[in-house]
């Protein structure tokens, strides 16, 4: 049996003739302690025979497909399917602050609670009735009104369709013939005489006839989604500040503030090259492409800066958030939001400020072109974990 008084780590890139007594090239099936202590790594105990891809951990339940299915499994093998058709592709997850979890596979995507999905967007109505004229008593003019879908079940309001000009002489609006969408009611909006603005006409709707015939100044409570449109459908997923960011082949967007099912046409930021990391930390967001990990330094939106941290090409799917507190950074440890990757080969950590740090250079090196990663902490030994896909 082989033993260790010592343990310096795993080295793969010193040839093996300078490598000392205390390494390794390669370590499987152990787990390697804080002071070089080696392990063996706990067994496995099967729970399904089933096949289960894409798996992760939601707030309180464990996603993952089996078959064509996305299937999420609570505490005591509770399972519930909350897509029935999501296919075997990869997933790309991220949770948000209400407890529920995002996920996307490039052309499907949606959020779950563990039991149930929704559409991450709601999709603006596909048709805007018929409109006439009606007894009321609105000023004399031409007026526009706006169409929107408002999911029951969350309320999340979709972007707005708007109208050409209707012209009122004297009386109110009358509108025949309404878009209906299961599962939604609709709000109806109105400008003023001269077709500027949208105000809360009537909500709640749900048959396909809306009558108008109150007075201009009952028309206060404007309409938020004009100019918005769905959340885009991307890959990998975030959440920062308040809006949840997706990567669309080298495109970063962002949703609305508060809002993850809404996004507008000018909220994205172009990268170099294809996104394949998505990490934000307390002031910014660590972007890795094909090409480079970027840190985008800001703590708005609008205000974020591009920055090139000179780590090189970040492997797809390499990204994880960790506590800084668990990463070495110099001769001590990290604070506050920080983040793993794979980049230039080596695993490096990423800290608030745009601080980055190699955790294994001159050490260790890989050649993964995608792998599945976490990290975790088992028996108090903090753990990355980069499986290759």
């Amino acid at each position: 049996m082989l033993t260790f008084e010592s343990f310096t780590g795993i080295n793969n890139v010193l040839p093996a003739h300078r490598l000392q007594g205390t390494d390794l090239i390669k370590a499987t099936d152990v787990n390697i302690g804080r002071t070089g202590e080696i392990t063996r790594r706990l067994g496995v105990t099967e729970v399904s025979a089933l096949c289960h891809k894409n798996l992760f951990d939601g707030q309180g339940f464990m996603l993952s497909t089996a078959g064509n299915q996305l299937v999420a499994t609570h505490p005591g093998g509770v399972r519930h399917v909350v897509h029935p058709a999501i296919g075997p592709e990869r997933l790309w997850y991220c949770n948000l602050p209400d407890g529920r979890t995002a996920f996307s596979n490039g052309l499907i995507q949606g959020t779950t609670d563990g039991f149930v999905s929704l559409d991450s967007s709601v999709h603006e109505p596909t048709g805007l009735g018929a409109p006439d004229t009606a007894f009321g008593e609105l000023f004399p003019g031409a007026y526009r009104y706006y169409l929107t879908h408002v999911r029951l079940v969350d309320g999340a309001e979709s972007p707005a369709l708007g109208s050409a000009p209707v012209t009122i002489v004297s009386g109110g609006l009358r509108i025949d013939g309404l878009p209906q969408l299961p599962g939604h009611s609709l709000s109806v909006y109105l400008s003023n005489e001269s077709g500027e603005g949208a105000y809360l006409a009537g909500s709640g709707i749900t048959g396909d006839m809306f009558q108008f015939g109150g007075k201009n100044a009952q028309l206060v409570t404007p309409c938020r989604t004009i100019g918005a449109q769905p959340f885009p459908v991307g890959t990998i997923t975030a959440y920062w500040r308040g809006r949840a960011l997706v990567a669309q082949g080298d495109v970063l967007w962002a949703s609305r503030p508060f809002a993850p099912h809404l996004a507008d046409w000018r909220d994205f930021k172009p990268m170099k090259d294809r996104i394949t990391a998505i990490q934000p930390v307390d002031d910014g967001v660590f972007v890795g492409t094909d090409k480079e990990l970027v840190f985008l330094a800001g703590t708005t939106w609008e205000s974020l800066t591009y920055r090139s941290t000179r780590r090189g090409p970040v492997v797809l799917g390499s990204g994880v958030s960790a506590p800084g507190d668990q990463l070495r950074i110099g001769d001590g440890a990290g604070s506050g939001d920080a983040m793993l990757c794979i980049a230039g080969g080596e695993i490096v950590a990423g800290f608030a400020g745009g601080v980055t740090s190699s955790l294994t250079q001159g050490r260790y090196k890989t050649m993964a072109a995608e792998v599945c990663a976490t990290f975790r902490v088992v028996d108090e030994i903090p753990q990355y974990v980069a499986v290759p896909q």
